[in-house]
């Protein structure tokens, strides 16, 4: 089983919409997912989740508070793996939508831009777990501690949602 942690932020504007990017890769593509990723060596959570947002949204993060873990297992075929499981660690954040930056020039950049959604617009099908999981944050402010468990699961060759 491939094992994934990623630091992602649940963010939103004054008109109440999630903010999300267009994923081109991974287990995730062509979904919406949140910004967020994979720690650099020697990174802290919080560090982490500033330069992700900073890279695949160009927004600078103003706050941001932990506010919980989940872990997701889905079927998922990577090297020599057909399941992934990904932990995935969620902070609360403000962004500084007035000062956007481009999105980073970087290898392995797997954002292909930015869309804030009304969460109620939100739908399974086109989107990551972690989207679906943020849009009930919203809406209960929790997140559930136990492990979440997909039987199926596609990886798009199409966005749905545009």
């Amino acid at each position: 089983m491939h094992t994934h942690k990623g630091i992602y932020c649940i963010c939103t504007n004054d008109n109440g919409h999630l903010l999300t990017v267009e994923k081109n890769g991974g287990p995730y593509k062509n979904r919406l997912d949140l910004p967020g990723g994979t720690p650099e060596s020697g990174e802290t959570e919080i560090e982490t989740v500033v330069r992700e947002v900073l890279e695949e949204t160009g927004y600078k993060v103003l706050t941001a508070i932990k506010i919980g873990v989940r872990c997701y297992e889905l079927p998922w075929t990577y090297k020599q793996w057909t399941y992934s499981q990904h932990t995935a660690v969620y902070f609360l954040c403000t962004v500084d939508e007035n000062q956007k930056r481009i999105l980073a020039e970087i290898p392995d950049q797997d954002s292909d831009g930015v869309l804030w959604m009304d969460s109620e617009s939100i739908k399974e099908g086109w989107c990551s777990p972690l989207v679906i999981e943020a849009a009930n944050y919203l809406l209960e402010k929790k997140i559930p501690a136990e492990r979440k468990s997909y039987q199926t699961w596609e990886v798009l060759q199409h966005p749905r949602y545009k």
